[in-house]
């Protein structure tokens, strides 16, 4: 891993580029922050000769002092001179001096002044002559100090000079190395790249770039000749390709087309015979999987314990395969020869199946020396899921049929044993009772009441079969509870004279097609005992739903009222009314009014039941 790092830092072209630019930059740095150096520590080297030049007319000064003996003013030049002598700039330039020549020599010139010369002045009177004659061999001292100084200040700008040479000489060498390095490692394979770039633009694949370079320019030059071998190749190739992209293009739009149309004409209705359907199918998917001939093998899920097949017919003719024993089953070649017919053909069984029981096979016979693919594989799976689909849907069709037949003859019955046949029955044991009078020699008066009840009971029990025979023939021509009701509402009030007026309000309640049954005939038998007992002029119908989601029916009138809970005799629609609202789990309510009568009937539709369980499971 290192060895491959060094290797791409240093072939790389950016990296490269990067360490030139970089130690151009470094150099430059290098001798600004030099540069800036030495001229820091130059600094104050003018003022130190300068201050040293001072030195040498102050020690003149002196000795004329002495010579014109103005003794006032001799300590003030001492003081001066010894300021100059230890002003800090000196100090400084001495400090910053790499040589010990220049410390010495001022050490020499500060011996001179503070051992020999200072304490001639000192004296009382002071030796002017013993300090005339140290003078010049202290301005001596001096010239050899700020010689040394100048030296020291022109060694500085020489190596300042040196340096800025120095970096102009490495800068320009090296701004030489990467020009000469772009020119063979970057321009010169571009060329090549464009040439080959224009050759591909123009449609030639056979040039090629040849660089030993292992950097970004060879791996665009490695990737350029690799595009031109495979768009030769393509070139070459591309007719071929093309047929066989445009082939399998083909089959996929066949694949679909048939499980579309296969979906369509199997899901266009699940109570017809499907039988059919998957018999018009076999030929279109034998042609589209192109195979062989393909057939359906249907088994029955219901007393069927050995799982014999009851119905076979292949894309040949509709007939059953050459091959099937049908009904003998368990000489099927498909099991007893594991697939295997006459002339090396194999039977491939792709299962007709639902959650729970096994409906058949959807079956292919593979020519000898052909190999199934994986898409007809795939697409046989898809259509036996079909078949699956569509013969589970009929299965369910004909059990909801089923189901609902014999709900409606369970609820016709229970209605003729709740009505009709109580009547009748009653109307037996009434003939009995006539049958003892006339065989007692009952009186003609008792003979004519029996005969009388049993008159009203036949009367009674044919308005009921009326009745009955109305409330089978309602039918909801429109779906919806209102349009059942408001023609419900105009049948009575033209055919009664008693003006319905209607309030409905259940326009966003959803009802099962049994609540909205029963909630018309409660209405109707309602609206019946208005019309017939309760003597009424005006009438009001109202529908509507509370905030809990509890249905609320209201049939209130102004006639002459009822004896709450009490029907008269042979009249029985009050327990009419009482077992339909118990029929919808509801409740009802007959009560008096001033004047006229009230029925409330209220109860919960199932769609709010199924919202309270959902609500208490997750609670």
């Amino acid at each position: 891993m290192a060895e491959f790092l060094r290797v791409r830092l240093t072939q790389s072209l950016a990296v490269r580029t990067l360490l030139a630019f970089t130690l151009i930059i470094g150099v430059m740095l290098v001798s600004m922050l030099g540069g800036m150096y030495l001229s820091d520590s130059i600094r104050g080297d003018a003022a130190a000769l300068n201050k040293a030049g001072s030195l040498r007319m102050q020690a003149y000064r002196l000795a004329l002092i002495t010579s014109e003996a103005v003794h006032e003013e001799l300590p003030a030049y001492i003081a001066e001179f010894e300021k100059t002598l230890s002003t800090a700039v000196l100090k400084m330039a001495i400090e910053r001096n790499t040589q010990d020549s220049l410390s010495q020599e001022y050490a020499r010139v500060e011996h001179q002044w503070r051992q020999l010369m200072l304490p001639l002045l000192q004296q009382t009177p002071p030796q002017k002559r013993a300090f005339r004659l140290e003078v010049p061999i202290f301005v001596d001292l001096l010239d050899v100090f700020v010689g040394e100084l100048q030296r020291e200040s022109e060694r500085k700008l020489s190596f300042i000079r040196g340096l800025q040479v120095s970096t102009l000489f490495i800068t320009v060498l090296v701004g030489f190395i990467v020009i000469l390095g772009v020119n063979n490692t970057l321009l010169m394979p571009l060329q090549e790249l464009v040439g080959l770039a224009k050759n591909i633009g123009h449609g030639s694949f056979q040039g090629r770039v040849k660089l030993s370079v292992n950097n970004e320019l060879g791996v665009l030059a490695e990737t350029l000749n690799q595009m031109s071998a495979e768009l030769s190749d393509l070139y070459d190739n591309l007719e071929d390709k093309v047929d066989k992209k445009t082939a399998e293009l083909q089959r996929s739009n066949h694949t679909l087309e048939l499980l579309f149309n296969s979906a369509r004409r199997l899901y266009k209705t699940s109570t017809d015979n499907p039988l059919p359907n998957l018999a018009d199918l076999l030929e279109p998917i034998e042609h589209t999987v192109g195979l062989g001939p393909v057939s359906v093998c249907l088994v029955s899920a219901i007393d069927n314990p050995k799982h014999e097949a009851h119905t076979a017919f292949s894309s040949q003719l509709r007939q059953a395969p050459a091959y099937c024993k049908l009904p003998n089953c368990a000489q099927c070649p498909v099991f007893t020869n594991q697939g295997m017919i006459a002339g090396g053909a194999q039977v491939v069984s792709f299962a007709i199946r639902n959650d729970r029981d096994e409906l058949g096979d959807l079956r292919v016979e593979v020519p000898a020396g052909v190999e199934m693919q994986e898409w007809q594989r795939s697409l046989m799976t898809a259509l036996a899921d079909l078949f699956s689909a569509s013969l589970s849907l009929n299965q369910l069709g004909q059990n909801q049929a089923r189901i609902a037949l014999m709900e409606e003859r369970a609820v016709i019955a229970r209605e003729l044993h709740d009505s009709l046949a109580q009547a009748l029955s009653y109307q037996k044991i009434q003939l009995t009772r006539l049958k003892k009078q006339i065989a007692a020699d009952f009186s003609k008066e008792d003979l004519n009441a029996t005969l009388t009840d049993i008159q009203m009971g036949l009367s009674t029990a044919y308005r009921q079969l009326r009745e009955l025979l109305v409330t089978f023939r309602i039918k909801l021509d429109q779906p919806g509870l209102a349009a059942a009701v408001q023609a419900t509402v105009q049948e009575f009030s033209r055919h009664s004279g008693v003006d319905i007026d209607l309030d409905y309000a259940l326009e966003h309640c959803p009802l099962t097609p049994n609540e909205e049954i029963h909630c018309l005939q409660i209405i109707r038998e309602a609206l019946s005992n208005v019309v017939k007992h309760a003597q009424a002029s005006h009438c009001i119908l109202t529908l509507q739903q509370d905030a809990a989601g509890v249905i609320h029916i209201y049939i209130d009138d102004d006639g002459v009222g009822i004896k709450i809970n009490r029907s008269p005799t042979g009249h029985y629609g009050l327990n009419i009314l009482t077992e339909r609202a118990h029929s919808l789990s509801g409740k009802i309510h007959i009560g008096a009014l001033q004047p006229g009568t009230r029925v409330h009937v209220q109860f919960l539709p199932d769609y709010k039941r199924s919202q309270l369980s959902q609500e208490i499971e997750v609670g």
